[in-house]
């Protein structure tokens, strides 16, 4: 399990980094765009480029601020729990966040597949939509396994007390 974790973590980590360029690109896009409206014109397709960022941001970043739980989670009562019982309430949540998460995994590959079919692309530079669309079903799918990862760790300390080591 050890050796999934190390894996699993320097995976998303390095997604990661792709996403942390997309923030920076999109914090740069801005400044500039409002640095050259003032005496010119300004960047053409900024919106467009923001929003494909964006996507890349959300999609390449979720998986590894789950790997490090900084999602917020509130246990004002499950920690009140033993440990088995707050393990059997995380592989509970953790079961239906893993369906949920695989079937939104499922619908964004779906969709980039459509959107690839029909072409689409932006509306003012044209860019084709689907690489980004697969690109945070790829995000989710990842984000997947890491779920999938933390529901087995949790199933197992449900059922012995402890962690595998």
């Amino acid at each position: 399990m050890k050796h999934l974790d190390q894996i699993m973590e320097a995976l998303s980590w390095r997604v990661s980094q792709v996403a942390q360029v997309a923030l920076v690109t999109v914090m740069a896009l801005i400044v500039a765009n409002v640095l050259i409206r003032i005496p010119w014109k300004p960047i053409p397709g900024t919106v467009e480029m923001v929003e494909i960022l964006g996507s890349i941001l959300l999609g390449l970043g979720i998986a590894y601020c789950h790997q490090r739980k900084g999602h917020i989670a509130v246990g004002v009562l499950v920690n009140r729990f033993s440990r088995r019982k707050q393990a059997l309430v995380d592989s509970i949540t953790g079961l239906l966040a893993l369906i949920f998460m695989a079937v939104l995994s499922y619908q964004m590959l779906q969709l980039g597949e459509s959107m690839l079919a029909r072409g689409y692309t932006t509306g003012h530079l044209e860019i084709p939509i689907a690489p980004f669309i697969y690109l945070v079903g790829v995000g989710f799918i990842m984000l997947s396994l890491i779920i999938l990862r933390d529901f087995i760790k949790a199933v197992i300390i449900a059922a012995k007390g402890s962690e595998l080591r």
